[in-house]
């Protein structure tokens, strides 16, 4: 035992002293951020120090980090970001491989194009009428854009892909299981150290309730982040080759389901409508299966809360023309509010068609175009509550051009990949891809009414698609060598 002692000394004084790192900060920091300092010590550290040793497990453990937004909560509690800490890793890591003479094959296509659209964002802010204020916008979306390139570079197998799709399923179940807890207790006023926001909104006449928001600051982001997890966690509960994880898959889709439906997001359940539609075409459904899955969603409905339904009714009158003027509630306001923010977009896309009105200058030229078309007072800057009008009325055609293209690629690669895994008998990998697909159609159908507020969603989702060639093709070229070694 004196031995052992002796030859591990140096890893029993790191550890004794990390230990007592949360102690001397008892007098400094409230239970919640200890408890979080403790995490960051004892679970991000030895994460980051194993993203050296496997990559991959370390890129998922970034996913996971982003996609909870831990990094942002983190720093609201005086905590050093997370993100950071992973990100040097993994960047020191490949670069240690790259200097080794590891090189990925398949990425410098999809990686230019992602610099390319990133380069676009960036130059635009050269001919903006508000530089200084739209800097923050474009260098967060450059920096968060980094974590696609990292996924491209590093997600090269298939067991990388479902280790990503993994870390989005647990990302989504720690951050609902703090939604259902506050559901059953009513206690929405606790939120978690920031990881489950909730604010009273009117939400119909006379209707009002708590809506979530998660660890976000807007409701309908936070539905908007979790629709494309619902068609994962299907798919991993039909076919997780771990029989263990598919309870876990049940659950976590169940408690996503009644997360969106307390955030009483509209674009979302137009998100929903899209995948089911898309899920009729891509994949073959027994007459069984979809009239189960029918009478689930009646379910669903019956059971949803009555100012959900209201909401909804009240769109679908709104849009319809239908609902008197006198009619409209104060919560409707916002449907009015949204169709003047979306004319606005189109009218600084007519006057400038080419390049645009710059990267995030959209909010800073809202209240000037809105008046010169005599459109509803808003009283503030306001955002366009469209992704593909932001881009058009900030980036012009070039930009839009530039992010179709991004889109086509990504179709493109998620359809060789889906092609490539089932060439090579990984038919578990294909339907991967196919509920992979489904929730990012999802997500791109409700970004028609939400903008570009949380751009690192949008990138971890596009750098999974764009690493699908590369990890479909080297599951191929294994299937290839181990027939000819048999």
């Amino acid at each position: 035992m004196g031995r052992w002692i002796a030859a591990q000394k140096w890893d029993l004084i790191a550890l004794g002293t990390s230990a007592l790192i949360p102690i001397l900060l008892v007098s400094h920091l409230e239970a919640i951020e200890l408890a979080l300092m403790f995490i960051v010590v004892f679970v991000g550290l030895p994460a980051a120090v194993l993203s050296f040793v496997r990559v991959d497990w370390g890129l998922a453990a970034l996913t996971f980090i982003i996609y909870t937004n831990a990094a942002d909560v983190a720093i609201e509690h005086g905590i050093p970001s997370p993100t950071k800490l992973f990100g040097a890793f993994l960047i020191t890591a490949l670069t240690l491989r790259f200097i080794a003479g590891e090189r990925p094959a398949g990425t410098a296509k999809p990686v230019l194009l992602a610099l390319l659209y990133m380069s676009l964002i960036l130059v635009s802010l050269s001919y903006s009428d508000y530089f200084r204020d739209a800097q923050e916008f474009v260098f967060n979306h450059i920096r968060e854009g980094i974590i696609c390139i990292l996924i491209i570079l590093i997600s090269r197998t298939g067991v990388s892909f479902r280790l990503l799709i993994w870390a989005l399923i647990f990302g989504a179940l720690f951050l609902v299981s703090m939604n259902f807890a506050q559901f059953v207790t009513g206690a929405y006023w606790f939120n978690f150290a920031g990881f489950a926001n909730a604010a009273y909104d009117e939400l119909g006449k006379e209707l009002g309730d708590y809506r979530i928001s998660g660890p976000l600051t807007d409701p309908n982001f936070y539905a908007l982040i979790l629709i494309p997890i619902v068609p994962l966690c299907i798919e991993r509960l039909l076919n997780e080759p771990i029989r263990l994880l598919r309870p876990l898959a049940a659950i976590t889709v169940l408690l996503v389901i009644l997360a969106i439906s307390l955030t009483y997001s509209r674009g979302a359940l137009v998100g929903i409508v899209g995948m089911a539609c898309l899920s009729l075409l891509y994949v073959r459904i027994s007459p069984r299966v979809l009239l189960s899955g029918l009478a689930l969603g009646g379910c669903l409905i019956l059971l949803a809360p009555n100012a959900y339904v209201a909401r909804v009714n009240d769109l679908i009158a709104a849009f319809s023309g239908e609902k008197a003027s006198s009619e409209t509630s104060a919560a409707d306001v916002s449907v009015d509010g949204r169709k003047a923010e979306m004319l606005t977009a189109m009218r600084m896309f007519a006057d400038n068609p080419l390049l645009g009105v710059g990267a995030g200058n959209y909010i800073f030229n809202f209240q000037r175009y809105s008046q010169d078309l005599h459109l509803m007072n808003r009283g503030e800057n306001r955002n366009a509550h469209s992704l593909y009008l932001q881009i058009a009325a900030e980036r012009g055609l070039i930009g839009m051009t530039s992010f179709a293209a991004l889109l086509w690629l990504m179709a493109k690669s998620l359809r060789q990949a889906k092609q490539k895994f089932e060439q090579a008998g990984r038919y578990d990998y294909g339907h991967l891809v196919a509920a992979f697909s489904i929730g990012l159609f999802g997500f791109l159908v409700s970004s028609l009414f939400l903008h570009e507020s949380y751009p690192k969603y949008f990138w971890i989702l596009i750098g999974i698609a764009l690493s699908l060639p590369q990890a479909a093709a080297w599951e191929l070229s294994r299937s290839d060598r181990l027939s000819i070694s048999v």
